[in-house]
């Protein structure tokens, strides 16, 4: 097989892209219709594994040593590494793409992969590996990217890279990420195993925990020792976001980065916002932050200097939108000051 055909097929399972003008429109949609595209994404999955297997069992995979460069990358605790002997050889990995002055999709990205860490727990380091790649290798050094990594409670088995920048756009090159302009690059999630030649696309806006089994079943091993039961679903994050349209939008908008009474995560508790601030500011925030910030809004530009590194996106949420996340924002805090209160604590998996 010539390599341009690798490229090519590699090329066909990019599922997920958003950026530029279109970049609020394809966030939107991947919020509010998380239930039809966990189900998309869990299809092409079953299709995609079908035909990887179908593939490992009948010839070598096209995406080893020849395909991945092995070139030196750069890790956040200043380590010089090969991109495939150190990093892709042998194991599972989940790969995207970032860059420390996003202020668009990127923060949430990382966060919510931040959560998907935390459901695989100490199988990251061990059998999975998280790999962040900066597209702004000139501005992100390891130091940028420490601080990075530290705001997002990264944790040991998640890396992230730089390089030069000629070898981090032939990596992103062989990832698929072919982007021209920083801010619409690809916004998906790279799966691998190198040992079994899988490889796959998934979105970080995919349920959490359905992202995490996904994740799990690209060892072979995990497939064979689990047997979900079919339709089957205990995730606290499906919610029914055409009954509850304010939680489903705070779980896939909101949870990453903020609770509602349980203290700071990435970004403040809301617990009390409404209290704190006025409906019509909250209101335009969720909707503008970028405007507001860029209008030097001094509540905005003080939510920056204190959570560096995590500002709001313009997540492109309609007034209907607002007014469903502030509902819900106030229901909560309110449950969370009564819980509190009688020493108990809010349901299960309620954020």
């Amino acid at each position: 097989m010539k390599p341009a055909d690798s490229e090519d097929r590699m090329l066909q399972v990019i599922l997920f892209k958003g950026g530029g003008r279109t970049l609020k429109r394809v966030v939107r949609t991947a919020l509010l219709s998380a239930g039809a595209a966990a189900a998309l994404f869990s299809l092409l999955h079953i299709h995609a594994a079908s035909i990887a297997a179908t593939a490992t069992a009948t010839s070598p995979s096209p995406w080893n040593d020849t395909y991945f460069p092995n070139l030196p990358v750069v890790t956040h605790d200043g380590r010089v590494l090969r991109f495939y002997d150190d990093l892709i050889k042998g194991k599972i990995v989940v790969i995207n793409f970032i860059y420390t002055s996003c202020s668009n999709i990127c923060p949430l990205t990382t966060a919510r992969l931040a959560e998907v860490r935390n459901q695989l727990g100490d199988a990251v380091g061990r059998d999975i590996f998280f790999y962040s790649i900066t597209l702004d290798p000139l501005m992100d050094g390891p130091e940028l990217l420490a601080k990075y990594a530290e705001t997002y409670k990264a944790g040991p088995g998640w890396l992230f890279l730089t390089g030069k920048p000629d070898d981090i756009d032939l990596i992103r090159h062989k990832l698929g990420e072919r982007s021209r302009v920083l801010s619409e690059h690809r916004n998906a999630v790279m799966l691998g195993n190198d040992r079994t030649g899988e490889w796959q696309r998934d979105s970080a806006f995919s349920d959490i925990e359905q992202l995490a089994a996904t994740i799990r079943k690209m060892d072979p091993k995990w497939r064979e020792q689990v047997r979900p039961v079919a339709g089957e679903s205990k995730s606290v994050h499906a919610a029914d976001i055409s009954a509850t349209p304010g939680k489903g939008l705070f779980i896939k908008a909101c949870a990453a980065c903020h609770t509602i009474g349980h203290g700071v995560l990435v970004g403040p508790d809301l617990a009390g916002a409404l209290e704190r601030r006025e409906r019509t500011w909250l209101k335009q925030f969720m909707m503008e932050p970028d405007r507001m910030r860029a209008g030097k809004d001094p509540v905005a530009v003080a939510l920056d200097e204190a959570y560096p590194g995590v500002s709001m996106p313009n997540l492109g949420l309609s007034g209907t939108d607002a007014d469903d996340l502030l509902t819900y924002l106030s229901e909560q805090s309110r449950r969370s000051v009564g819980q509190t209160a009688n020493g108990g604590q809010l349901e299960k998996g309620t954020p």
